[in-house]
């Protein structure tokens, strides 16, 4: 059988076009639905995320992404399409990390954390709800970003990671997201994933303050915002301290935007974000390079 022309097989399923004039004349992007979209996957045997990217190439877009159009270049959404992410900690921070960047077009997503909700997580993490009260945060988070975002590849891992497994979880990734509740985890993760060659973006928050930073290394700098690490004890009272709805949501914005950069540059900026909703502010500080 012929191979079909796309913008002909496609034609039927179009939802808009946009006419832009080019020192190579008038050129017509097209956005495709949803239905078109997995035909046109199906005809060609391929996963939907790879039919999206190839597609782009031609200047058909998902009509999903219709909006991001002017925001990133088609060469940049096919690259988030076809990248992989590692988003550790399914919880506060993680759960709005991975519905961003499944919506901002990311392809893959692994999910890695061993806890359930309960109830005292209702007021901040994004995917508990009454309903799923004692189910594990990864299943859960999966299920959701299936019903957002059916052409991305969600890979649930329920385990926690150690020192023993963190070389594994960052294999293959572009980049490592620490969505993780404890500084002595964070410091294993930030180590594992520069040791890869993978940029790692740091997340933390508290009460109504947060900190974020990008690194694609080769210097590790957890150890230079917590010199003194984290007791046993420490890490209890900072798990009964406040964090509200806003703190998690904003600093995953921002964590979320840090990765995207690195996925586009391959490289990462290293410079710390704080952001202190009380007052509110953010503020950037540029690390100090050692000698």
């Amino acid at each position: 059988m012929t191979n079909p022309d796309p913008r002909t097989f496609l034609r039927p399923y179009v939802r808009a076009t946009y006419l832009t004039e080019t020192a190579d004349g008038r050129q017509e992007t097209l956005f495709v639905s949803l239905a078109g979209l997995r035909a046109w996957a199906a005809l060609h045997n391929m996963p939907l995320r790879t039919a999206m990217s190839s597609l782009l190439e031609q200047r058909i877009w998902p009509e999903r992404f219709r909006r991001n159009c002017g925001l990133v270049t088609a060469q940049n959404l096919a690259q988030r399409l076809q990248s992989s992410v590692l988003v550790l900690g399914c919880g506060g921070l993680g759960g709005h990390v991975a519905e961003l960047l499944a919506r901002s077009g990311v392809g893959c997503i692994r999910l890695v954390d061993n806890d359930v909700f309960d109830e005292s997580n209702l007021n901040r993490q994004r995917f508990c709800t009454e309903r799923v009260i004692g189910q594990p945060k990864v299943r859960v988070v999966r299920d959701a970003l299936a019903d957002i975002a059916s052409h991305v590849e969600a890979e649930a891992l329920e385990m926690r990671a150690d020192s023993s497994n963190l070389s594994c979880l960052v294999a293959g990734m572009d980049v490592a997201l620490d969505c993780l509740d404890n500084i002595g985890a964070k410091t294993a993760l930030e180590r594992a994933a520069l040791a890869a060659g993978v940029p790692f973006v740091h997340g933390s928050v508290l009460r109504e303050e947060g900190f974020c930073y990008a690194s694609s290394g080769p210097q590790a700098r957890l150890e230079e915002l917590y010199p003194h690490g984290q007791s046993e004890s420490e890490l209890e009272h900072a798990r009964r301290e406040g964090v509200g709805a806003l703190a998690p949501a904003s600093v995953a914005c921002l964590m979320v935007k840090l990765a995207l950069r690195a996925i586009q540059r391959r490289t990462a900026s290293s410079a710390l974000y704080h952001l202190d909703l009380s007052v509110p502010e953010m503020e950037r500080f540029d690390w100090a390079e050692k000698a």
